[in-house]
């Protein structure tokens, strides 16, 4: 059974011990052009883009950790007095260290923070990355649909298209009115658009995987070219009731969590600057004097210096920034609640919406199974005269909006098990998860 397996899979795995089969859920389909295709919807634009975010959050982590590191630097410089008659020139090179000792831990806090908008924006790229996935396999689905319902078409137009001939036949021999043949042409028609419009959608659907993919118009027409449809099985499946552990691999949520924890270390670094910091400097040199004047002298160059600073008088600025920080950190914990309960939302609608497309898909196969038994039977009495040419039409008729009708939805059996998986958080490939779960939470 395909989609019942998985999620019954998901209901009890361990999110941080996820294997790769499962997270690439679309190899069960069997269809080692998807799987191609697949793979490349992780790298489209928007997932290239969401990654040039996150180096740029990473230069950010960065840039908060140099604060707390020494910063060492190397002075030289050559002056020249001249007052009247009299000319001093005086020369120094100077190694300099400053050390910020962050003794109050704002410095530090902020940089937790950096770390967990970093890690948050991982989330993101994964989940950018999810989506583009589950996009290209809704897509393809469609070509197949507009492909399956194209050859229906034709199919009907050529069962049509013989009906025509021996209604003809019948009526040259005087066993049938003229009506049956009229009719039999005002039907046939109206089936030839039916393909017309079934490639123009299968059209659409091919632009729009190939625009997904970064791809030049008509770089997929080979698609046309598969053997057939992507066959989805109808299995039972069992409801999911949007487990924990199913929450826990979505992307969203982490970015969610992250977001808040980064709220709630920019809340504490702001209480932090209310305190006492301390700082360390010094430096070595040398310094050249010619001609050397009273209250100065040339030789090395020694300097040590230790500061303790604290706010006194603000003026309200560090008061504004902790309720600013505390107003975000408010804010952050309402879009992780919010965001908890469209995860559960979507996960159970997810669910819903895939077990009725599979019933759906199975009862069109059983509609689909008889009207095909109809036209057999109805064909076999006009063929005897027993009946006229309606019942025929009628029966080809059910059997071939029975076909559109199946491979719609077996199209949406397969955009439901999509979907599925991309609510379930599947398709990201782990790339961030490990990383993520090293975190220091203790700002939360």
């Amino acid at each position: 059974q395909l989609t019942s397996e998985i999620p019954n899979r998901l209901a009890h795995q361990d999110p941080n011990r996820l294997d790769e089969e499962t997270d690439r859920w679309w190899t069960v389909l069997g269809d080692s052009q998807l799987d191609r295709l697949a793979e490349r919807a992780g790298n489209v634009a928007d997932v290239t883009l969401s990654e040039a975010r996150l180096d740029e959050a990473r230069a950010r982590l960065d840039r908060a950790r140099s604060v707390l590191r020494p910063e060492i630097t190397v002075h030289g410089a050559i002056e020249r007095l001249e007052v009247d008659s009299f000319d001093q020139e005086t020369s120094q090179a100077r190694l300099s260290f400053d050390l910020n000792l962050d003794l109050n831990g704002a410095k530090r806090s902020r940089a937790q923070a950096e770390q967990f908008r970093m890690l948050g924006q991982a989330a993101r790229v994964e989940a950018v990355r999810i989506r583009a996935r589950s996009a290209a396999v809704q897509l393809y689905a469609a070509v197949y649909e507009a492909k399956a319902r194209a050859s229906a078409a034709d199919q009907a137009v050529a069962v049509l298209e013989d009906t025509l001939e021996v209604s003809r036949a019948r009526y040259r021999a005087g066993l049938t009115s003229g009506l049956d043949v009229a009719s039999i042409q005002t039907a046939l028609s109206a089936a030839r658009i039916r393909p017309l419009v079934a490639r123009q959608a299968g059209a659409e659907a091919q632009l729009g995987l190939e625009a997904l993919l970064g791809l030049e118009p008509g770089r997929l027409a080979h698609l046309a070219d598969h053997p057939g449809p992507i066959k989805v099985a109808n299995p039972r499946l069992e409801g999911l009731s949007a487990p924990a552990s199913v929450l826990a691999r979505r992307p969203e949520m982490r970015a969610a969590e992250l977001e808040l924890w980064a709220a709630g270390a920019d809340a504490q670094a702001a209480r932090r600057d209310f305190w006492p910091t301390l700082s360390l400097a010094g430096a070595l040199g040398a310094q050249d004097i010619n001609p050397v004047m009273p209250f100065t002298a040339s030789g090395f160059l020694t300097q040590a210096a230790v500061g303790l600073s604290a706010p006194v008088f603000s003026f309200g600025r560090l008061s504004s920034a902790r309720d600013a920080a505390d107003a975000r950190r408010l804010q952050a914990q309402i879009n992780y609640r919010q965001a908890a309960i469209d995860a559960l939302v979507a996960v159970e609608r997810a669910v819903v919406v895939l077990a009725a497309a599979e019933a759906r898909a199975a009862t069109l196969s059983q509609a689909l199974d008889a009207a095909q038994e109809e036209i057999d039977l109805s064909s076999y009495r006009y063929r005897a005269g027993l009946s006229s040419i309606d019942p025929v039409l009628e029966a080809q008729a059910k059997a071939s909006d029975a076909e559109d009708a199946l491979a719609m939805a077996r199209r949406e059996v397969l955009v439901s098990f999509a979907r599925f998986n991309a609510e379930a958080g599947l398709g990201g490939f782990q790339l961030h998860r490990d990383a993520s779960s090293d975190v220091n939470i203790s700002a939360r």
